[in-house]
């Protein structure tokens, strides 16, 4: 097992790097406003890089352990070494490359790795592209525990308790949340990004750094709408319930239904779409 160390955020990139200063022209005159800040992070793995990614800095290390726990990379907490901001004075821009170093046993998983690459670069450039991709994807997500049913109104005030954590979103109003809840309504975890996608590989990043998955009994709420690729990596981190602020899409939906997630849409104080069924094409 990887010493403690190598799971501790001593070496994150600073919260106070994910907002930046800007100077903007209104109708009163000039003044002083932030943004969220959108850089560029590259995933290495045993120093290869592997996918380059725009994301807000914090929490690199969550993200680039949730991405390959969700592409498939890894599957266990034994399976990394360590994951560690990249001190190679060589690269571009070090502060912005994580290097995640596998196991013996794990290293050996050169095609999943190759297989990541091939799918992350085929997502950026078309979205996923082919019946051939879908089918893989659906092959390795696992068929979810069913548990009971989460009380409406519970469900129907997460998104607020989740916005009302959101610290970088009051401050800039350009990023998303993701959040873990219990099902009593308690947070767990939180995580912020411009990329929805990066906030829950943030939030699976940290269970899996911790040994915190799978995530029976839990809730995960995302701010945007439920796209397919958030509803595959709620999945494969095995949460029973996902709640939705926007809209679902039919892939999403179908993923869900097939695989026993209870997916909810346009969840807000009084209103919540439960997807049960979906029309056949």
């Amino acid at each position: 097992m990887p010493e403690e160390s190598s799971v501790s955020e001593h070496d994150e990139n600073p919260a106070s790097r994910a907002l930046r200063r800007v100077t903007v022209e209104r109708s009163e005159g000039t003044e002083q406003d932030v943004v969220a800040v959108e850089e560029p992070l590259e995933i290495r793995v045993d120093g290869e890089s592997l996918v380059v990614t725009l994301r807000t800095p914090g929490m690199d290390r969550r993200l680039a352990a949730g991405f390959l726990f969700t592409e498939g990379v890894i599957a266990r907490r034994s399976d990394v070494v360590s994951v560690d901001i990249c001190r190679d004075p060589l690269a571009y821009d070090p502060d912005n490359v994580v290097d995640v170093r596998l196991a013996p046993e794990a290293a050996s998983r050169r095609e999943a790795i190759e297989h990541a690459r091939r799918e992350y670069l085929a997502a950026a450039a078309c979205g996923l592209c082919g019946k051939a991709r879908i089918e893989a994807i659906y092959q390795r997500l696992p068929q979810i525990a069913p548990e009971p049913p989460v009380d409406p109104e519970l469900l129907q005030a997460l998104p607020e308790k989740m916005e009302g954590r959101q610290s970088l979103f009051a401050a800039t109003g350009g990023l998303h949340g993701a959040a873990l809840f219990d099902r009593r309504g308690e947070l767990l975890a939180l995580a912020e990004d411009v990329g929805r996608h990066n906030a829950v590989d943030k939030l699976i990043g940290e269970s899996f750094l911790r040994g915190d998955l799978p995530w029976r009994g839990r809730i995960l709420v995302v701010s945007a709408r439920a796209g397919f690729e958030i509803v595959q990596k709620a999945m494969m981190a095995q949460v029973s319930t996902m709640v939705a602020v926007g809209a679902s899409s039919s892939l999403a939906v179908e993923a869900a239904i097939r695989g026993g997630l209870d997916l909810y849409s346009f969840v807000r104080p009084g209103r919540s779409n439960r997807h049960v069924a979906i029309e056949k094409p």
